[in-house]
């Protein structure tokens, strides 16, 4: 065991405002039977005793008087004007900053389950009880069984015992002690890579997973597994009686409407691809294309090009309406449906 004194955390003292919970450096300046008192800069004198003496009896008779400390605020007053403290192991401190900078640092852990519970999954961080619960899983691992049926997710659970996962610090709580991990964060640099290949407006095949309530749980993408969530409100009303119409491993295809880091929507309804989605497939800058002149200005004209529209910015003063014409893509965003045509010479 680490002493107080083989040790330094310096950690910063608020000199306005202290809360209950709140981890401070303090001199050591009065030790008694049964309580320690404990100098805190620019705040006052605490008092370590009762239950609190107890529980930190071995760690105090390794401090004296003048050895710095690491306390918790516990209390405002301790009936004769002190803070309420209690003694820190510095080495269960360190763990808790060793974790605030990994969460700020984003580093990726693989850390052995060593307890479940039917709302996830416990792991081991430097002697801290991380959480990882069911909502942060990577889709691979998320039970998909009923969120009432309990004793169908622990058996679910049971086969990462002892296995080590991926995972991401996301949250830090010293003061409440919790340290909250999530495998999906791990995987968001992966998921993001394969998302980007994507379109809002683009008809995708996906396999179905289950129906509920509020819709349709489909597979998006394999390796790296992607979900989608086709919503009850996206499906139409021919088609409301999700259980007789869709089984677990159909494949169907449904339009992408809304692509989040993680997962994406979709929908049955309008299943007419975006034309700027189809175009985009077809022709890259550079390509020659053919389109028809259905509106010229004294600044542009514009030509439709199998459903799209493309302005023309240079020589167009020599085009005619409703004719067509050969033209080279200079500029093509699909994004903010931007196609910037020139006429091929």
């Amino acid at each position: 065991m680490t002493t107080q004194t083989d040790k330094k955390i310096t950690i910063k003292p608020k000199i306005r405002n202290i809360n209950i919970g709140d981890i401070l450096n303090g001199i050591v300046i009065k030790k008694r039977a049964r309580e320690v008192y404990v100098e805190l800069p620019y705040l006052g004198v605490g008092r370590i005793y009762g239950i609190e003496y107890m529980k930190a009896k071995n760690l105090i008779s390794k401090i004296k008087e003048g050895d710095e400390v690491v306390v918790k605020v516990i209390g405002f007053d301790d009936g004769y004007g002190n803070f309420e403290l209690e003694l820190q192991d510095i080495e269960y401190i360190s763990s808790w900053l060793k974790a605030k900078e990994i969460m700020n640092n984003k580093e990726i852990l693989e850390l052995e389950v060593t307890e479940i519970n039917k709302g996830g999954l416990i792991v081991d961080f430097n002697g801290l009880k991380g959480f990882v619960p069911l909502s942060q899983l990577i889709p691979e691992h998320y039970p998909r069984i009923g969120e009432f049926d309990k004793k169908r997710i622990i058996e679910h659970l049971q086969q990462f015992l002892g296995k080590k996962l991926k995972l991401r610090i996301i949250n830090v709580d010293p003061a409440s002690q919790k340290l909250i991990l999530s495998e999906k964060a791990a995987y968001l640099e992966e998921y993001k890579k394969v998302l980007s290949q994507f379109q809002v407006g683009e008809l995708k095949e996906v396999e179905v997973l289950g129906v509920s309530k509020f819709g349709i749980f489909v597979r998006f993408h394999n390796n790296p597994a992607i979900d989608g969530l086709i919503h009850i409100n996206e499906i139409p009303d021919k088609y409301k009686n999700l259980e007789e119409v869709f089984k677990k491993g159909d494949k169907i295809v449904a339009k992408i409407i809304k692509i989040e880091p993680d997962r994406v929507s979709l929908s049955l309804k309008d299943l007419t691809e975006d034309p700027w989605i189809a175009f985009s497939k077809k022709y890259k800058v550079g390509d020659e294309v053919k389109g028809k002149i259905i509106e010229i200005s004294q600044f542009f004209a514009v030509a439709d090009i199998e459903g799209v529209k493309g302005v023309v910015l240079e020589d167009f003063e020599n085009l005619e309406k409703d004719q067509e014409y050969s033209f080279v893509i200079d500029q093509l965003d699909i994004s903010n449906k931007k196609l910037i045509l020139s006429i091929k010479k």
